[in-house]
């Protein structure tokens, strides 16, 4: 039995009889107690049982009875002793799966006292500052938990590990908290080999009946990590009235990076949100920015959509490369806003501040690491905590920030200006550019190891090549702009004029013109007026190039001006044949036709260029190709 058990992987201690039973339990430690029934002289195993079961510091340790028979009166005595299980010698196939299952609810129990133990401390230092005149902060009205309350829970009330050590520094149980700080179980283990020239030994075991608070010790990082800065904190665990005193100590581990930030966070947070509201306004983000409302109907945007929703959950960086204006800062909340990413979307324009300045933006600052730092401060790369840093015009970083951009995405960590130790960051990172990233690294303008990072890359078109999408966007725009008057249209001056427009600013131009119409416009009809002036003047211009009728063409032939088409193109009746885009008496008076009259001119004045007869009629390229399709001009 002792050598199956070792197979195991327990640690096994024998004993003969009853007597050494007891006094064993007394003395030392065990997680669990096998009990054979049948011992023979002296203590009976059933009372082995029920006396382990009086003795206090082994009360919650899972008694298991193993019995030769199945006895049904047996097992009744050995339950009523206090036994946590009873198997028979026919039972030993299940002996192991039922030791586990003992030893998991005793871990269980074993964690729950201990962070009873830290909650009763915890209370006592809280009744010992407020007796003592400590500032606390109100709670919030109608229950609301805003978020400076929320850091302060994670920086002071909640440990990042709890232990509890005997007087001779040997751990004696832990919680899940210290053991990840530790790398793994320690129950059992000397505090001086888990954490050697620390001090941290010496600082407990000195504990006698006051507590002990500040210990500062470095953990050496393991599996290539950087080092992990720990605070202890040490209370003896004082026994009730008639207990022994078993020399045990409580110590509480506070993660010092974490801490300060949760601090500092503290600071940050001056205005408080109900929970609740968060999270409501949390989904009509999600609703205003999900892939649906990248708006338009051009199968680029639908390529975009589909890349939006594959890369949503990801946690990949993705660069967004288009031109100034195409919805990029759309785009990236609709990948932050469709991901189940909790923290907040954080925006930095990299072409709008100085290097210095933006380094402590991203990265933070320590108090006098430059002469505007003037207190510590986390950078945005922490504060977006699981959530989303997006860097416009990411080409404008400069490159040593490139290069520290570099490190915390493939280390997830930072350093903050001034500082020397790095801190942990969990943010995704997005960016923009409008630029050709590979012809920058090729000029040796941006840093080769950055660009390979934002493997995953999305393309967004110019609103000139799209121009199926313009509609779709002016309506879109209407409703969020417009939304008091459900039946605001646009007139088909107004419309004509959006039409022919170029859009150099691309959505972003269309956007502001669209609140600008809105915002002037009182009736339900957006009229030509209503529109910037930039597109009231090309409207007045082109109207007026379209509707004059076209003078034939002249050419000199022997010093005497004639009509091109005279003579050899005179018809049956001598009138002369019209030249291309020659609008004549007899047209009919209709808009469409004096459009394809127009293109028709318009080409055979630039000789069928059609980019020259695009800067002619000042439409974009798009436009003319479109015009020309549906008018069926070759």
């Amino acid at each position: 039995m002792n050598s199956r058990l070792r197979e195991g992987g327990y640690e096994v201690t024998p004993v003969e009889n009853g007597a050494q039973a007891l006094a064993a339990v007394r003395e030392q430690r065990f997680d669990l107690v096998l009990v054979d029934a049948a011992l023979g002289a002296g203590l009976s195993g059933i009372e082995v049982c029920r006396r382990i079961k009086q003795i206090r510091p082994s009360l919650e340790v899972p008694v298991a009875v193993l019995n030769k028979g199945s006895s049904r009166e047996e097992a009744a005595r050995a339950f009523e002793a206090g036994a946590d299980a009873f198997l028979t010698k026919a039972d030993l196939a299940v002996l192991e799966p039922v030791l586990r299952g003992l030893a998991r609810a005793k871990h269980s129990l074993d964690e729950l006292r201990i962070r009873n133990h830290a909650l009763e401390r915890q209370v006592q230092q809280l009744s010992h500052e407020r007796t003592n005149g400590a500032r606390t902060e109100p709670e919030a009205h109608n229950g609301a938990v805003g978020p400076a309350n929320v850091w302060r829970d994670i920086a002071i009330a909640k440990p990042d590990g709890v232990m509890i050590v005997d007087e001779e520094g040997l751990v004696y149980m832990t919680d899940r908290g210290a053991q990840e700080l530790f790398g793994g179980v320690i129950d059992g283990k000397a505090l001086g080999r888990l954490a050697p020239a620390t001090g941290l030994e010496a600082f407990v075991r000195d504990v006698r009946s006051e507590q002990r608070d500040g210990l500062r010790f470095d953990l050496p990082g393991k599996s290539g990590r950087s080092a992990r800065s720990l605070l202890a904190s040490v209370a003896p665990i004082v026994p009730r009235p008639g207990e022994p005193d078993q020399g045990l100590r409580i110590v509480i581990l506070l993660d010092v990076a974490r801490r300060r930030l949760a601090t500092e966070l503290i600071g940050l947070q001056e205005y408080t949100l109900p929970r609740a509201e968060v999270g409501v306004l949390r989904q009509a983000a999600r609703f205003a920015y999900g892939a649906g409302n990248v708006v338009g109907p051009s199968a680029a945007l639908s390529r975009v959509r589909e890349r939006v929703r594959e890369l949503g959950d990801s946690s990949a960086p993705v660069l967004l490369v288009g031109p100034v204006g195409s919805g990029r800062q759309h785009v990236a909340r609709a990948l932050h806003f469709g991901s189940e990413h909790q923290g907040p979307f954080l925006p930095v324009a990299c072409a709008g501040l100085s290097a210095e300045h933006l380094e402590a933006e991203l990265f933070g600052q320590v108090k006098g690491a430059f002469a505007d730092a003037l207190v510590d401060r986390p950078g945005l790369l922490q504060q977006a905590g699981r959530g989303t840093v997006y860097l416009a015009d990411v080409d404008k970083l400069p490159r040593t920030l490139q290069r520290r951009l570099v490190r915390a995405l493939r280390e997830r960590v930072v350093t903050r200006a001034g500082a020397d130790r790095p801190e942990p960051v969990e943010a995704r990172i997005l960016a923009s550019t409008s630029a050709d990233l590979d012809q920058l690294v090729g000029a040796g303008a941006f840093e080769p190891e950055l660009a390979d990072l934002f493997a995953e890359r999305l393309q967004l078109p110019a609103l000139v090549d799209r121009p199926e999408d313009l509609r779709a966007l002016c309506e879109h725009f209407l409703r969020m702009f417009g939304s008091d008057r459900p039946e605001l249209e646009i007139s088909a001056d107004a419309w004509a004029a959006l039409e022919r427009h170029a859009w150099t600013g691309n959505v972003t131009e269309l956007r502001a013109s669209v609140e600008r119409a809105c915002r002037h416009s009182h009736g339900n009809t957006i009229e030509l007026e209503h529109l910037p002036a930039s597109l009231r003047e090309l409207a007045g211009e082109v109207a007026e190039h379209e509707l004059t009728p076209a003078a034939p063409p002249v050419r000199i032939v022997s010093g005497v001006a004639t009509a091109p088409y005279e003579s050899a193109h005179n018809g049956r009746n001598g009138s002369r044949a019209r030249a291309p885009g020659e609008v004549g008496h007899d047209d009919p008076i209709n808009l469409d036709h004096y459009e394809k009259k127009c293109l028709e001119r318009a080409l055979a004045a630039t000789g069928g260029d059609k980019l020259a007869a695009a800067r002619m009629l000042q439409v974009g390229k798009s436009t003319l190709y479109r015009k020309l399709k549906r008018y069926n001009i070759p």
